[in-house]
């Protein structure tokens, strides 16, 4: 009965939200955090056709989330041929990325708002045969509507923290609404597993790992990394991938100690937030400076490269010998190391990585990554004549990897077809 009536408040809250949705809209375009052009999607209007046949949709709601879900939609192409694939985010950040990373037979639409109305639109246009939601992010509302279709879902990649836990068990009785539509939970750790227990799942719960290490490697066009080794004279490239000003300081700072001591490195900065590009700058007063915003490009003079864009990551991560990951050094608590690792990055990374523990522990132990704590340590590691290579435990890490999604693929695709 309680369950009930949390979903009840819930709905209540979401009708009062309707007649205001079109301002929030606008509001939001005017700051750059809605599509101008494909904006009525987040009212369940679709701006593409179905596809005929099966159609799997998958959710996840920022970049990070949805960049994780290719490696599963590549294992059930490969093993389902027809399949076809939605993916839906939130964020325009999310869709321009994935739209260059896009797996073959999947479309993207933005999530429409949690509104009753918007969620019958977009379920009668799309009829998916199973939802895949992911991570944390699962809206009550259309889950139970995409239940009442009939239609399957599942969570996976699911990650629960204890902070998150703390707040979502005071709402315990909307958590076991929503659970109970779900044929079985995906959790990444047996941590999080326990969490779902104590959050009312009442469904199998599975411990499959996380997905981001079954991702294919970021798209980068190998004419312009051909260009940019010429133009550097092939001089030894590293990078500090989504960076913080935390990280930004450590790798300047190393870059400084390299030139003093006749180490010529070009040092590649993406920092997570473009715009913080003057910020950045400000640092960079002793230092030949490109910047990738202004047309520019490096060359066999430049120290540092900035590069304030988006979906250029893939491009300086395959330049690079060395990857600095970024958040790993401030309260974010790092950030992705796999997309480096996948494009033969050696991977460093600094004491604060809460968000990735287990993969960092993996990959330390596999000896394909490397804790620092300091730009000393970091420039010993780039300093070295020879560059450390690629352990066995590449092999070793592959191996597990399959075995893992095999299984979660199979349990998926016995879901699409019965």
């Amino acid at each position: 009965m309680i369950d009930h009536l949390y979903l009840s408040l819930y709905r209540c809250f979401t009708f009062l939200f309707f007649p205001f949705s079109k301002i929030v809209i606008k509001w939001r375009i005017k700051r750059g955090k809605e599509h101008s052009i494909r904006w009525k999607e987040k009212l369940g209007e679709p701006s593409l056709e179905r596809p005929s046949g099966k159609l799997v949709w998958l959710h996840a709601v920022g970049l990070g989330e949805v960049l994780a879900l290719r490696g599963l939609i590549l294992k059930l192409h490969k093993k389902e041929r027809n399949l076809n694939f939605l993916v839906t985010s939130s964020t325009v950040l999310s869709a321009d990325v994935f739209k260059k990373n896009c797996p073959p037979k999947t479309i993207h639409q933005f999530l429409p708002y949690d509104v009753k109305i918007y969620g019958n639109r977009f379920l009668r246009h799309w009829k998916p045969d199973l939802v895949i939601w992911s991570e944390q992010d699962v809206w009550p509302g259309l889950s139970c509507q995409a239940s009442n279709f009939g239609i399957k879902q599942v969570l996976v990649n699911g990650k629960i923290r204890r902070e998150s836990f703390n707040r979502r068990i005071k709402i315990k009785p909307l958590h076991r609404v929503i659970y109970k539509n779900f044929e079985f939970i995906s959790a990444q750790d047996f941590s999080s597993k326990s969490f779902y227990q104590k959050l009312g799942a009442s469904c199998i719960i599975r411990t499959d790992g996380s997905l981001k290490p079954h991702c294919p490697p970021l798209v980068f066009d190998k004419k312009t990394l051909k260009i940019t080794k010429n133009a550097i004279s092939n001089k030894s490239v590293w990078v500090v991938g989504s960076s913080f000003l935390e990280e930004e300081k450590i790798a300047i700072y190393t870059q400084k100690l390299l030139i003093e001591r006749n180490v010529r490195k070009l040092l590649v900065l993406v920092p997570r937030f473009p715009e913080r590009l003057h910020e950045i700058l400000n640092l960079l007063k002793d230092f030949e400076v490109k910047v990738y915003s202004r047309g520019e490009t490096p060359d066999v003079k430049t120290d540092i490269f900035i590069v304030d864009s988006i979906g250029e990551l893939g491009l300086w991560y395959k330049a690079s010998e060395v990857a600095l990951i970024g958040g790993t050094f401030s309260n974010v608590e790092g950030k992705n190391p796999w997309e480096a690792l996948h494009l033969d990055c050696v991977i460093t990374f600094g004491p604060r990585h809460l968000k990735f523990n287990d993969d960092f522990k993996l990959l330390k132990k596999l000896k394909l990554a490397h804790q620092i704590n300091s730009a000393q340590e970091l420039f010993k590691i780039l300093s070295r004549k020879d560059q450390i290579p690629f352990s066995n435990g590449i092999k070793e890490l592959k191996k597990k990897l399959n075995k893992d999604i095999n299984s979660l693929t199979e349990e998926l695709l016995s879901l699409i077809n019965n």
